[in-house]
């Protein structure tokens, strides 16, 4: 009798995802039968939440977002998405985007903004995509040229100290300390006199306010970030006032099962609470510049080989898990990808 009750299980696993999975690809996207399901199932979630699994170092990730942001945007009213930075980078990108002008990538591998670029091109003003803000802490190549930046739109007289600050490391800013030193020193201006910072940025004050006073710094790249992460995330979605959101992050910090990742910590805010829907991504005979490892998934591994991969035609294949509670706890979202790099 046990043997027979397996075997009608597995049976059921198998007929279901027979029905619940979608091949797709990084050029032409999901077709209209994929974006028909993937409507419905995303009704009433704020966050789709990509995992970059297998490795950060994997090059499809420069495109797979392009395919979510487009499908989103088209469909469900995105327009603004966040990534594993900080809010000078993203915020230089923004202007990348706006201008077209690549001075403004301080990012070695530009495929994604390049692509973004080409999709906001031929969308209507009000239509097109930018990034949400940064929710990681500041990096030292992107940072100072991000607060050089906004002192070039407007520094009076009055905000000569910041801006003399700005002008002694522009060119000599190479390591963490060096910048943390930086951000120090404007701190200490900008607390003493906030109003005038008020008035001599005007449009840029947040922008400036979200790069200095970033609770997260360049020392943390090893530690925990998943708070600092997840409050930035939710402080400019308040501020933004989308009806959803896309993000890729890492996959220790998009699993909904773990009480102290970004994921989870966005899933149980208040008014957040069930919002989240985490994309988790398995890496098939994969290979990148760094070792490849599924450790989030490993619980449930032997199923994916089982059951999901005997299904996976194509280099891509998204499936809707969201009928098996025994993979709820994942999110309701899964993507294999077969042999990238």
């Amino acid at each position: 009798m046990w043997v027979c009750f397996a075997m009608t299980a597995t049976a059921q696993v198998d007929a279901y995802l027979s029905t619940h999975s979608y091949g797709f690809s990084l050029d032409s996207g999901f077709d209209a039968r994929t974006q028909d399901s993937l409507k419905v199932r995303l009704q009433g979630y704020r966050l789709v939440l990509q995992a970059e699994g297998g490795s950060h170092q994997l090059r499809f990730y420069t495109r797979l977002p392009l395919v979510w942001i487009g499908f989103l945007n088209r469909q469900m009213g995105l327009t603004h998405f966040f990534l594993e930075g900080g809010h000078g980078a993203h915020l230089l990108a923004g202007q990348y985007l706006r201008t077209g002008d690549t001075s403004y990538l301080h990012i070695r591998d530009k495929v994604f903004w390049k692509g973004l670029l080409a999709y906001d091109q031929n969308r209507p003003e009000n239509r097109r995509v930018f990034p949400g803000g940064g929710v990681d802490f500041e990096r030292v190549n992107a940072c100072v040229p991000a607060l050089s930046f906004l002192w070039k739109q407007k520094a009076p007289a009055l905000l000569h100290y910041a801006d003399s600050l700005l002008q002694r490391y522009e060119d000599t800013t190479r390591n963490c300390d060096t910048l943390l030193t930086l951000i120090k020193n404007l701190k200490e201006d900008f607390v003493r006199r906030p109003e005038d910072y008020k008035v001599g940025l005007g449009e840029y004050f947040l922008d400036y306010q979200d790069i200095i006073f970033n609770p997260g710094t360049c020392r943390d790249v090893y530690r925990n970030r998943n708070g600092h992460m997840a409050g930035r995330l939710l402080a400019f979605a308040a501020r933004l006032g989308d009806p959803i959101y896309y993000g890729e992050f890492g996959e220790a910090h998009t699993l909904l099962n773990e009480k102290k990742t970004m994921g989870h910590l966005i899933n149980t805010a208040p008014g957040w609470e069930g919002k989240v829907c985490a994309v988790n991504l398995y890496c098939y005979q994969c290979t990148s510049t760094e070792p490849v490892s599924n450790w989030p998934l490993h619980k449930i591994e032997p199923d994916i080989l089982q059951h999901f991969l005997p299904l996976c035609k194509e280099d891509f294949t998204l499936f809707d898990v969201s009928g098996l509670p025994q993979y709820s706890a994942y999110g309701p979202l899964l993507i294999i990808a077969r042999g990238q790099h």
